[in-house]
């Protein structure tokens, strides 16, 4: 029994420690924002090591602030339905239970936990803001998906998303035995072509792929493979751009 109340309290105490974040008072007379932002991105974590991430924001008193579209129209309220493909091990909460904020308001959410899986997470925050047109309110449901958690040793720190985005990272692991993990980020949804090739400038492996806003992976089965130096690239037929590989089995 004391073992039962024991775990039970323990539950409780974390619950609690995670509903605990407080809106940070430095940005309380900002007309409206997010902290940080998607240039500084979120901390970096490693497997069983005990994360936070803290997000700040102050919710606008004009829509208009947001998109001109909806200028002169007054924010009821801004709803946090869900956070998308969080670093398995971690959850969020915010500092008010339903994850609603009144327009002209401060609020934050807390990102806990430990995480059990190394990669680069893109995260997705959905949110519905709800204006007032005269006495009806409305809703407009958008997602933010500017945000990359890295756990572990992955190639990606930050980046800025814009329609012209390319980057191209280290392969992981670099010598690879048997396989290995190369990501690339891109701005907006387009047709990649891989390569891989050896120093001789021969075509080793040839890939067209259907690429995806944001943080894009490759896995490589580098075991048929000979051991030695190989370039891999990636193009968009605007941009090329290459790393190298060591192969080492």
């Amino acid at each position: 029994m004391k073992k039962i109340i024991l775990l039970l309290f323990t539950i409780i105490s974390y619950q609690i420690a995670l509903a605990q974040c407080t809106p940070d008072p430095l940005y309380a007379d900002s007309a409206w924002g997010i902290w940080p932002d998607e240039q500084t991105n979120f901390v970096s974590g490693d497997i069983g090591v005990a994360y936070q991430q803290i997000v700040n924001f102050k919710v606008p008193l004009d829509a208009g602030d947001i998109d001109t579209s909806y200028s002169g129209l007054p924010v009821d309220s801004v709803v946090l339905n869900s956070v998308q493909n969080l670093p398995p091990g971690l959850i969020y909460s915010c500092n008010v239970p339903s994850c609603t904020w009144y327009g002209d308001s401060a609020g934050c959410a807390s990102i806990d936990g430990t995480p059990t899986t190394n990669g680069s997470f893109q995260i997705t925050l959905n949110v519905t803001g709800w204006v007032t047109l005269g006495i009806i309110p409305l809703p407009s449901v958008f997602t933010y998906d500017a945000y990359v958690i890295n756990i572990g040793p992955v190639g990606i720190d930050s980046y800025h998303l814009n329609s012209n985005t390319l980057k191209l990272d280290q392969a992981i692991p670099n010598p690879a035995n048997d396989e290995c993990k190369i990501q690339f980020v891109t701005g907006k949804n387009m047709d990649i072509e891989f390569r891989l090739t050896n120093l001789l400038g021969e075509i080793v492996e040839v890939r067209q792929i259907n690429a995806s806003r944001g943080v894009n992976d490759i896995l490589l089965n580098t075991s048929e493979y000979t051991n030695g130096v190989y370039l891999y690239s990636i193009k968009n037929g605007d941009n090329h751009l290459t790393k190298r590989l060591i192969i080492n089995h």
